[in-house]
C-alpha cells in the first residue's frame, strides 16, 4: 500500500471512544472530505474511505480489528473511493443504499436495515436526493440513536447539491431537490435532538453551495441554524437550494462513473505513475502532446512555455477538475519535497493518466535549456495597474466568480470570464493587446496566463504582488459592481 507522505493535509478530527465503540474521523483538506472508521468489539466499519487506504488499514491493526464494512454514503463525484481495494484487503463488504448499481460486488441494503458491528448496529436511511441510492448510516448502541454519518445529504448550515444525477428524460434537478426535502424531512429531522451530525465534506467542497465551517454538530443545533431545515414549502425550498449553485467541476462525472465501475488500485497504480523522468525522457513526452503540470507556486525565475500552472499550495485538486480534462496524459514539475503528495493528490481524484516527474525539477528544465515563455511580463502591482501612456492597448481580465464580482466588483471595463471557462472563451479576450490577468489574490491569475501562453497568447501582464483585493484597498484602479 501507497504511505501517505508527512507533508499531506491527513488529519484527525473527532475521536470517540467509550466501552461500546470508537469513533475516528479523518480530515482532508485538499478535498474537504470527511470519512470515518467505526469500531466495537474487534469488528470495525469504514465510512467513504479515500482512495489511499493505509490509514484504516493500519488503524484496525493497530486495535486489533477486523473491518468488516465498507460503508458507501452514495458513488461520490468529487474524489475515487478506495472502497474495492480495502474490500479485497480485508475480506470486508461493500455496502450502498438502496437502487445503488454497480460493476462490482456490493451489499444493496435495505431502507432501515441494521447492520450488526460488535455490540452496536449501523442503521441505513435512504435519503435520495443528492443522488437516487444517497444513504445516510446511524450509529445504534444500546438501543439510542448515537450520531448519524450523512455523506453528500445535510452538511453543517447546508445541504447537498442536487444536480449531479439529473438523467435526461428521467430525473430532473427539480425531482432530485423534491427527493431531498422529503428525505430531510422525514428521516435526518426526525433524529433526536442530540443525535451528532457527522458530514461527509466542510467548507470549501464542491458539493455543496457554501458549506459551513466545522467538523460535526448536533441535529438540535442543524435544525436552529440550517436554512434548508427551517419551515418552508417543497418550492421554496427548490428555489433556495439552487439559487446560485456554481457549475460542477467537469471532473465530477468522471469520478462517479470510476467509482461505480471500480478503480484501478492506488497500490499497484502509483508504482506506475510515480516515475522520475531525465530531460530526455521528460521533453520526449512534451513533444509527443503530453501537458505539463507545473505546481511551483513562484514563477519568477521562469514561465515553462506550453505548461499549465496549478500551484501546490493553491488548492491543487480543486483547480486541476476544473480546467484539465480528466483522461488528459500529464508529466509533473514540482518542488522538491512535493512531487509524491502532488501525485498522490491527483491520483485521489480519479487523474491517473501520469506519465512521470522530471527528476531534478525545474533546475534541470532550465538548466538544459527547456523552452520558456518570453510573453509574460511579470511586474509590481503598481506597474500592472498603471496603462495611462496607451489605455487602448490594454485590457484587463478578472478570472474569479460572478459572485465575487457582485460581492466587492471589479476593475471598470474588464473582461469576466471564470477561470474554468477561459479555453472555452478565448474569442472574447483579445490577441492583440496587452492582457492584464488578475484573481483576488494572484493564485488563479497565473493559472489563467499559462492558459492563454498555451493557446498562443503573446502579451500578458501578471503580477506575484496580489489581486484585486489590494486593488480596491490601495484604490489604484477605478471600481464598478454588477
Amino acid at each position: 500500500m501507497i504511505a501517505v507522505p508527512n507533508i499531506c493535509e491527513n488529519q484527525l478530527g473527532e475521536r470517540v471512544e467509550n466501552q461500546d465503540f470508537f469513533i475516528q474521523q479523518y480530515y482532508i483538506e485538499c478535498l474537504s472530505t470527511f470519512s470515518y472508521y467505526i469500531e466495537s468489539k474487534g469488528e470495525a466499519a469504514v465510512i467513504d474511505p479515500l482512495r489511499d487506504i493505509e490509514q484504516y488499514v493500519e488503524l484496525a491493526k493497530e486495535r486489533k480489528a477486523n473491518i468488516k464494512w465498507v460503508l458507501e454514503t452514495h458513488f461520490h463525484a468529487d474524489f475515487v473511493s478506495g472502497h474495492r481495494e480495502l474490500a479485497a484487503i480485508t475480506g470486508a463488504t461493500i455496502v450502498y443504499g438502496p437502487t445503488a448499481i454497480a460493476n462490482f460486488p456490493i451489499k444493496q441494503a435495505q431502507d432501515g436495515e441494521l447492520l450488526p458491528l460488535g455490540s452496536v448496529q449501523i442503521r441505513v436511511e435512504h435519503t435520495p436526493g443528492h443522488t437516487i441510492e444517497s444513504s445516510c448510516f446511524v450509529l445504534v448502541s444500546q438501543g439510542k440513536d448515537h450520531s448519524v454519518y450523512t455523506g453528500d445529504t445535510l452538511f453543517l448550515g447546508e445541504v447537498g447539491r442536487p444536480d449531479l444525477a439529473v438523467k435526461s428524460g428521467e430525473l430532473t434537478v427539480e425531482m432530485l431537490a423534491s427527493y431531498l426535502y422529503d428525505s430531510l424531512r422525514n428521516k435526518i429531522m426526525k433524529l433526536n435532538d442530540n443525535v451528532i451530525v457527522y458530514p461527509g465534506h466542510g467548507a470549501g467542497s464542491s458539493c455543496g453551495k457554501a458549506i459551513g465551517a466545522g467538523k460535526f454538530c448536533s441535529i438540535g443545533v442543524q435544525k436552529q441554524k440550517n436554512y434548508a431545515l427551517q419551515e418552508m414549502s417543497k418550492e421554496e425550498f427548490t428555489k433556495k437550494v439552487l439559487e446560485g449553485m456554481p457549475k460542477p467541476p467537469q471532473y465530477f462525472f468522471h469520478d462517479a462513473k470510476l467509482n461505480k465501475c471500480g478503480p484501478a488500485d492506488i497500490t499497484l497504480l502509483v508504482n506506475e505513475v510515480q516515475k522520475a523522468l531525465t530531460f530526455e525522457q521528460f521533453i520526449g513526452f512534451v513533444k509527443s502532446g503530453v501537458t505539463i503540470l507545473d505546481t511551483r507556486p513562484n514563477i519568477a525565475e521562469g514561465i515553462i512555455d506550453g505548461a499549465v500552472n496549478i500551484s501546490f499550495m493553491s488548492g491543487l485538486v480543486n483547480f486541476v477538475g476544473a480546467i484539465i480534462k480528466p483522461d488528459t496524459k500529464l508529466v509533473i514539475i514540482a518542488n522538491n519535497g512535493e512531487v509524491q503528495d502532488s501525485i498522490l493528490r491527483l491520483l485521489r481524484i480519479g487523474y491517473d493518466n501520469i506519465l512521470g516527474y522530471l527528476q531534478g525539477g525545474f533546475e534541470v528544465y532550465k538548466n538544459n535549456g527547456g523552452p520558456l515563455a518570453t510573453t509574460v511580463k511579470l511586474v509590481s502591482l503598481v506597474e500592472f495597474c498603471d496603462v495611462k501612456a496607451d489605455p487602448e492597448k490594454h485590457v484587463f481580465l478578472d478570472v474569479r466568480g460572478t459572485g465575487e464580482h457582485k460581492e466587492i466588483g471589479f476593475i471598470k471595463g474588464a473582461i469576466r470570464v471564470p477561470l474554468p471557462e477561459i479555453e472555452a472563451n478565448l474569442e472574447r479576450i483579445p490577441n492583440d493587446k496587452f492582457v492584464h490577468v488578475y484573481c483576488k489574490s494572484g493564485g488563479r491569475a497565473k493559472m489563467a496566463m499559462s492558459l492563454l501562453v498555451k493557446n498562443g497568447y503573446k502579451n500578458i501582464v501578471i503580477t506575484q504582488e496580489g489581486g484585486f483585493i489590494l486593488i480596491k484597498e490601495k484604490q489604484l484602479l477605478e471600481i464598478e459592481y454588477i
